[in-house]
């Protein structure tokens, strides 16, 4: 199995570690005992998500897994990452965890996409880039109509090349691959799409007042929804944003870089309507 400093989730790296010693007849009651539980089965609770591991049972599960050293470390902020319910906290402690692994020369799963995620910049370049051949880093962003810092677009640049998103030709020009970026059940890039959305929302805003009412379309509608049809109308926006995508690819030339923000949120907790009467 991977390297425990290779993990972004500590209950993957239990599943594994369970897994890989499965067929040799280590049960789920034998790795309890090691880290001694009276419970059975609290380690598969936990790595199903069921139970979470208090500070003293991390060290009795990293002593359990064999773990030493600064895998002991990376082991402790990976499973209080993990169980933390406050972005910003996880953010921090996602820090330490590169930071450790870094120094011991090792990549964490999900780096690159949290990396690309982390910027607007990073998908704009993407696009941009590839059609603006030899461009300087000043006149990349003389095209942003969003002011970004030369530092940003050079890191966004090696962001793209590390992820494998943008490729370098033999003239110095960059061209866009064909591979994707998902977040697929990682938690981190997870966190940074969040970040990303809330950073494409505020670029919004910002257009409402900078671009030119012909060069954008800002609408919405605000709907009393029942429950039952949300499905249909998240299967619909679904369907919609395929179909923009489709429209685009049917032409590979490209003279801006487009954000489209679709957004459909709830502005009121459920409303029962089993109450009588209207609002005072």
């Amino acid at each position: 199995m991977k390297p425990v400093m290779q993990y972004s989730d500590f209950r993957e790296f239990l599943r594994d570690f369970y897994q890989e010693r499965k067929p040799y007849g280590f049960s789920f009651r034998e790795f309890s005992k090691l880290a001694g539980y009276s419970s059975p089965v609290f380690l598969k609770l936990v790595i199903e998500g069921k139970a979470n591991l208090s500070e003293r049972g991390t060290e009795r599960v990293a002593n359990a897994t064999g773990l030493v050293g600064a895998d002991v470390e990376y082991f402790r902020i990976l499973v209080a990452m993990n169980q933390s319910k406050n972005a910003e906290e996880k953010k921090l402690l996602f820090k330490e965890l590169r930071s450790i692994a870094k120094s011991n020369k090792v990549k964490i799963v999900g780096e690159d996409q949290y990396d690309y995620y982390e910027s607007w910049v990073s998908p704009v370049l993407r696009e941009a880039l590839p059609h603006m051949a030899k461009s300087k880093v000043s006149e990349v962003a003389d095209k942003l109509i969003f002011k970004s810092s030369a530092a940003e677009i050079r890191k966004s640049i090696q962001v793209l090349l590390n992820a494998g998103l943008l490729s370098k030709n033999a003239d110095g020009t960059l061209t866009q691959t064909n591979q994707k970026i998902s977040t697929g059940n990682l938690e981190m890039p997870s966190l940074a799409v969040r970040d990303m959305h809330r950073q494409m929302g505020e670029l919004a805003v910002q257009a409402l007042a900078t671009v030119p009412v012909e060069e954008r379309d800002i609408s919405g509608l605000t709907l009393g929804v029942p429950e039952n049809i949300l499905p249909r109308i998240r299967a619909e926006i679904a369907e919609f944003r395929r179909r923009i995508s489709n429209i685009v690819t049917e032409s590979p030339e490209t003279d801006r870089v487009y954000r489209l923000n679709v957004q459909f949120f709830p502005l009121t907790k459920k409303i029962s309507s089993s109450v009588e009467g209207g609002a005072a």
